[in-house]
């Protein structure tokens, strides 16, 4: 009898460790984050505008290899810096765009990393008062972008994860005065606004996982 009850402790121990350490993989993926973006260059982009909110939603599918596939939809708000501008300018911009999206995810335990680089298309809509003054409305124009992403996860269930967003986004525009519907940025050099616009992204994302 103490033969039996000793072998049966022994499996039922050995199958608890067993499904603590089985490694999870993840297949199909809802993601969803909202984050707050720092800007990085075109000069007149850095000190006129800041980031307000960042979100993005989308679905991923990872191979059992780890190699993920992913797609999804943006919107980033950038309103104008009170602070720093003495142009009398208001308002803001918002940036709504589709994004497709390979990498790598893994997970080491409870531990997870999702890198990757996300690259798609961007409508941008400005709504300031200087655009207003002129009878424009909206200002439209658009651009497409790159952005490398990580991901740094803790799963909390079987069917969750929570994480720590990073991402640098390269956009494919450079930030002029008609892009808010004004006619110059007299403080700012030709070379200072000859790039590209950029920014960081800090910000926390849900990942719920269909299966397994």
């Amino acid at each position: 009898m103490r033969n039996w009850t000793a072998i049966l402790l022994i499996i039922f121990f050995s199958g608890r460790i067993s499904a603590q350490t089985e490694k999870f993989q993840p297949a199909g993926s809802f993601k969803a984050e909202i984050g707050l973006a720092n800007n990085a260059s075109n000069e007149a982009f850095r000190d006129l505008m800041q980031g307000l909110f960042n979100i993005t939603a989308g679905y991923q599918y990872t191979l059992p290899n780890s190699l993920s596939f992913g797609a999804g939809i943006r919107h980033n708000y950038f309103t104008v810096n009170q602070f720093k501008n003495n142009i009398d300018l208001r308002g803001g911009i918002h940036f709504g765009g589709v994004y497709g999206k390979i990498g790598i995810e893994n997970y080491y335990g409870q531990f997870g990393i999702d890198i990757g680089i996300r690259s798609g298309y961007n409508m941008m809509a400005s709504v300031t008062n200087k655009c207003k003054e002129a009878n424009e409305g909206l200002k439209i124009f658009d651009g497409g972008f790159i952005e490398p992403v990580i991901n740094l996860g803790l799963l909390a269930d079987e069917q969750s994860s929570f994480y720590l967003n990073l991402t640098y986004a390269f956009h494919m525009f450079k930030f002029q005065p008609y892009h808010v519907c004004e006619n110059d940025f007299s403080a700012y050099s030709p070379e200072g606004l000859d790039k590209i616009t950029s920014y960081f992204v800090i910000g926390f994302g849900y990942s719920f996982y269909f299966a397994q």
